[in-house]
């Protein structure tokens, strides 16, 4: 008997054997948890159940109904959130935040659309976990004491990604409006309120489409998933400097410690630093690397407590950080040599910061002045003044941000000044922000325009990586070998050079190839080379949320029947 493989068609058309997609993630809810503690998130998206969930740093259990997930998050875990995603043999979602919080934490419970209905909230510290259905409005009931201070704070489109620019209110058990904010940390809104005397106070939330249209109205939807902090206790919003050196390596050393502010909190409150990211976080998240120049090598820390709403994340530098607030106001300017870091904190309406920064004839060096996309208030104008008087430039915004970046190469031996203020002389608690001068430096940047690369066997499949180089004293980079260091068995990717000049100076493309077991693991891309010197880069995904990350996820698919 001959057998015969047989395509069958059907009014012309070849049917295939049917290849599943890949789980698709819009949205989780809740969309976080309370360290410590075990809960259950609910997963919207399209997906085959049970799928595989990749979360490091938390422990999630699928549970047997569609979409259910038990999550655990370890109480000392280092961190304010970690990434989720769920992945299958034909691919994988995009990754979502948990977020990770100190507070109890409960569910919104409908209906309670106005001060009548509103949910009415055991205790004065606590976190609710929410969504605004449609065109919905929440409100939760909260009992404060005469002089006691309300903090209200809502994590959604600038900490989530929802799709919403929310206004939050405390309002009178009749509805009189005595506190609101819209915009304090980006979209999220965020006050506090201190009660005038004893009684019920409302705290009320309802929101609009982050992306404005032409209707002004009221929005919801299942993905407007939010997060609304309620508490009369001590809340963290910033530390104080905003950087600090690198952790000692050794083991041996004193835990690091930092000055935090916020509301509720007690004066010069000092609490753990700690790095973000351990063996339970492998893959740690960076700040973005944009147009404010910030150099790959940072880290990023996060001071937090138990006990403590809220946290704060500070960058850890190589670089000198001055430890002093700038003292605010007139001259003399405080000494900033390069390559150093330093806090500023515009007390008074109208104040000028002035530094002054070494510099040697033919020296090229990088200021930035960051505030607003560190959630911070401040947006600052910075103007550099050469040793003759002469003003060099006077930067206000850098590329989409509110923050600014300036690169100038000395004309001059002796002292330039930089001068640093807020567009509009704003000034007051949150009014700080963070100035770096640095030296350029024979640097280059890896960068990509997905997370997730997926190969069929027998089909190569790209990716892009963008090259950035940079050029200091030490001279120009040489060649630069883009490859990805540990792949599966069975999977191929020959490195690729990056020259100096040419086509592959700012891209270069891997291929890859499969022709072994169907796999889905995270990877790392890396680019080294030894001219001028021996320094090695990885890739960076691309910015979300105010963070970017080294891990790739790389699927290879079963091979086709």
């Amino acid at each position: 008997m001959t057998f015969l493989r047989v395509a069958i068609l059907v009014g012309g058309v070849f049917l295939a054997p049917l290849q599943a997609a890949p789980p698709t993630l819009s949205h989780l809810f809740p969309a976080g948890g309370q360290r410590g503690t075990k809960f259950t998130v609910t997963a919207t998206g399209s997906f085959t159940w049970p799928v595989k969930i990749w979360a490091p740093g938390i422990e999630v259990t699928p549970q047997a109904d569609s979409g259910k997930l038990d999550i655990t998050i370890p109480a000392d875990l280092p961190a304010d959130r970690v990434w989720l995603r769920l992945f299958s043999a034909e691919g994988a979602s995009a990754s979502f935040p948990v977020q990770v919080g100190t507070l109890p934490e409960v569910v919104e419970k409908e209906p309670n659309n106005s001060p009548k209905t509103a949910q009415k909230l055991e205790g004065s510290s606590l976190l609710v976990n929410g969504v605004l259905e449609g065109a919905d409005v929440d409100s939760f009931a909260v009992e404060l004491q005469a002089g006691q201070t309300l903090v209200a704070a809502v994590e959604a489109n600038t900490a989530l990604g929802s799709p919403m620019d929310a206004m939050l209110q405390i309002v009178s058990p009749r509805g009189f409006v005595l506190a609101e904010n819209n915009d304090d940390l980006q979209l999220d809104p965020r006050l506090a309120f201190t009660a005038p005397q004893a009684g019920i106070y409302i705290a009320r939330l309802f929101a609009f489409p982050s992306t404005p249209g032409t209707n002004i109205a009221y929005a919801g939807g299942a993905n407007f998933v939010y997060r609304l902090t309620l508490t009369t206790g001590p809340y963290i919003t910033h530390a104080l400097p905003l950087s600090a050196p690198l952790p000692a390596a050794d083991p041996q050393a004193p835990p690091a410690t930092i000055e935090v502010t916020g509301w509720n909190l007690p004066p010069q409150a000092r609490v753990p630093l700690v790095k973000l990211g351990t063996d339970r976080l492998p893959f740690a998240e960076f700040d973005p690397i944009d147009d404010l120049r910030n150099v790959s090598v940072n880290e990023v820390g996060l001071a937090w407590v138990p006990g403590m709403a809220g946290s704060a994340r500070i960058r850890l530098s190589p670089f000198t950080t001055i430890p002093e607030l700038h003292p605010g106001g007139s001259e003399p300017a405080v000494v900033l040599k390069p390559s150093s870091l330093a806090t500023g904190w515009l007390r008074k309406k109208g104040q000028v910061d002035f530094y002054k920064v070494p510099l040697t004839k033919g020296q090229a060096c990088v200021f930035t002045v960051e505030s607003r996309t560190l959630n911070l208030l401040v947006d600052p104008v910075l103007k550099l003044t050469d040793p003759t008087g002469t003003t060099v430039a006077e930067v206000d915004d850098t590329g989409p941000t509110q923050d600014c970046a300036l690169a100038h190469t000395a004309a001059h031996d002796g002292d330039y000044t930089l001068s640093v203020r807020d567009r509009y002389a704003h000034f007051g608690e949150r009014c700080v922000y963070r100035v770096t001068a640095r030296l350029e430096q024979t640097d280059f940047e890896l960068n990509l325009a997905a997370d997730a690369v997926t190969v069929e066997p027998g089909k190569p499949a790209e990716l892009v990586v963008k090259v950035v180089r940079r050029t200091g004293p030490e001279g120009a980079l040489g060649p630069i070998t883009v490859e990805i260091p540990s792949l599966p068995p069975g999977v191929t990717c020959p490195p690729v050079i990056s020259e100096p000049t040419g086509p592959t100076a700012g891209e270069v493309k891997l291929s890859l190839t499969a022709d072994g077991p169907a796999v889905a693991v995270p990877i790392r891309i890396s680019g080294k080379t030894s001219q001028p010197a021996e320094l090695q880069r990885f890739a960076r995904t691309p910015a979300r949320l105010g963070s970017t990350s080294e891990a790739v996820w790389l699927t290879v698919t079963e091979k086709a029947p």
